[in-house]
This record gives structure tokens, C-alpha cells and sequence, in this order.
């Protein structure tokens, strides 16, 4: 793991393979693990850059200030890349971070060279309407306190409350160690997610959809259609509307992680789009 330092808070990611960079934007409570299944094929052709994103999967907590709304996520994701002096990328993204790509590719379509989006927010849907309450409840004190002591429970992470509607493959323990573990281990870690939860808005993707308009990159949208109650079909189809060149594709077998569901269908799919 590579420590980079941003703004005096360290972003950690890895780095695989050789190419044309491929940058990776997970979405909340996850981590780079949830690229794991697709990264080694992957990295045989590209630069596979996987970043843990400070959305409460992540180990080390955003210790100086930083703007958590969604356009200062996209700003981070921008001074990531010239950190790492990377021109344009192909962006990959899932579930809140789909939101966050969106947002990104609005505000630096040069940094971008493919737009991939699966699974995730968009026009009036951030966060999902299951999840909308969330936004608010993290703001009562100890309830974040309460759903780390539940996630150590787990039981309850396979629940629909809780992951259980991401994700048909992932098992209880997997969802531990590579989603919630470092959030149910440290207050600082939740008090990130918190600052990050409360800037959810669609304001923010309805802006991004018209702005989007104009994005002339290649777009491919990979979906997963057993996802019918976070981020349904009609969404994905909607989203294909905002884009001049786009490719949609629907990934079988697969809620909203679809890297995490049908890891193959993904690659397959980012292969032939790009090639």
C-alpha cells in the first residue's frame, strides 16, 4: 500500500500492471478489496491505480480539513490524478461512487479518456431512497456508534437494512473484513463517513447530468440486473440517455456490486469496450 499525501491527509492506493491508466472510484463503506476479482485480469493490460477513498472503508482517517461534498470528492479524485501526474484516464466506478465519477468527469472531462459507470446514483436518486434516511440519522449523536455495534453483529450485515440488497455473492465475514471492518474499529473512520453522508444531494447529480450533455468521451455502462430495489434498470437507461457515445450493457446475476457478483461479465464487458 502507497501512502500519497494530499492537502496533509494521506489517500492510500495500489498500483498493478503496465498500460494506460485505470483509475478506480469505489463507493461508500468499501475499499479497493472490492475491485479484487477483476483487478488481476485487468492489470494484464492497464495501469490498474485503486485507491481506499476516504467513504468509511478506508484505514487511515482524514485528519486535516477537507471538503466531503460531492464536489469536493470530485476536486480530490483531480488532485489524486496530478499527483500522480496521470493525463487522462480511464475512470472505473460503482454505487456512490458512481455518483462521485459522475461529478468528476462534469467538472474535469480532460482528465478523463472512458467514463465506466455500474451500479450507482443519478439525476433525483442520491443516496437511494432505501438508504435516503441516512443523511439525516448520522447527524443524531451515537447512531453511527450504534451501527458499528451492529455490523460487529454479522449476522446482520447479509440483512437488507444493512448490504444484503448490494450483493448476492459476498458472505458475512467477506462483508466484514473488506467493507465495515475499519469503520466499526475507529470513531475517526465513521466521523469521515458522517462528514461525507450529510453532503449526499441530488442537487449535485441533477447538475451533473446537465452537464454531462456535453461529455463527448467514450461512456460504457455495465449494470446489474437483479438490482431492483437500489439502483433499478430504468436508472441505468437513463443515465445511457445524458451521453452522445455510449455503451450499456446488462450484467446477469448481479445486484448493485457486480464486480463483487459476476466479476467476469464486468471484465468482458470493459475489454470489448475499450478494444
Amino acid at each position: 500500500m502507497i501512502n500519497l499525501e494530499i492537502d496533509g491527509n494521506i489517500i492510500q492506493y495500489q498500483g498493478y500492471g503496465k498500460g494506460k491508466p485505470m483509475v478506480f472510484i469505489h463507493g461508500a463503506f468499501s475499499s479497493g478489496n472490492t475491485w479484487r476479482k477483476i483487478i488481476p485480469t485487468l492489470s494484464n493490460s492497464y495501469h490498474c491505480i485503486v485507491p481506499e477513498w476516504p467513504f468509511g472503508g478506508h484505514k487511515i482517517p482524514i485528519l486535516k480539513e477537507m471538503d466531503f461534498s460531492p464536489d469536493g470528492i470530485a476536486h480530490l479524485i483531480a488532485k489524486f490524478l496530478k499527483k500522480l501526474a496521470l493525463q487522462e484516464c480511464i475512470i472505473v466506478s460503482n454505487d456512490t461512487g458512481g455518483a462521485y465519477a459522475q461529478v468528476f468527469a462534469s467538472k474535469y472531462p480532460e482528465m478523463v479518456s472512458h467514463l465506466i459507470l455500474s451500479n450507482c446514483e443519478g439525476f433525483d436518486i442520491f443516496p437511494p431512497k432505501k438508504f435516503q434516511s441516512l443523511s439525516t440519522l448520522v447527524k443524531v449523536p451515537g447512531y453511527l456508534w450504534l451501527m458499528a455495534k451492529l455490523f460487529t453483529f454479522k449476522p446482520s450485515l447479509k440483512w437488507d437494512m444493512t448490504f444484503g440488497l448490494l450483493s448476492h455473492a459476498l458472505q458475512k465475514q467477506e462483508l466484514y473484513e473488506f467493507y465495515v471492518k475499519h469503520f466499526t474499529e475507529s470513531k475517526l473512520i465513521r466521523d469521515d463517513f458522517r462528514k461525507m453522508a450529510i453532503q449526499w444531494s441530488p442537487t449535485y447529480t441533477e447538475k451533473a447530468a446537465i452537464d454531462l450533455k456535453k461529455f463527448d468521451k467514450p461512456v460504457l455502462i455495465a449494470w446489474g440486473k437483479d438490482d431492483l430495489k437500489l439502483f433499478p434498470m430504468e436508472l441505468g437507461q437513463r443515465l445511457k440517455s445524458i451521453f452522445s457515445e455510449v455503451t450499456f450493457k446488462e450484467i446477469k446475476n448481479s445486484k448493485t456490486y457486480v464486480q463483487e457478483d459476476n466479476p467476469n461479465a464486468l471484465i468482458e464487458s470493459i475489454i470489448q469496450f475499450l478494444n
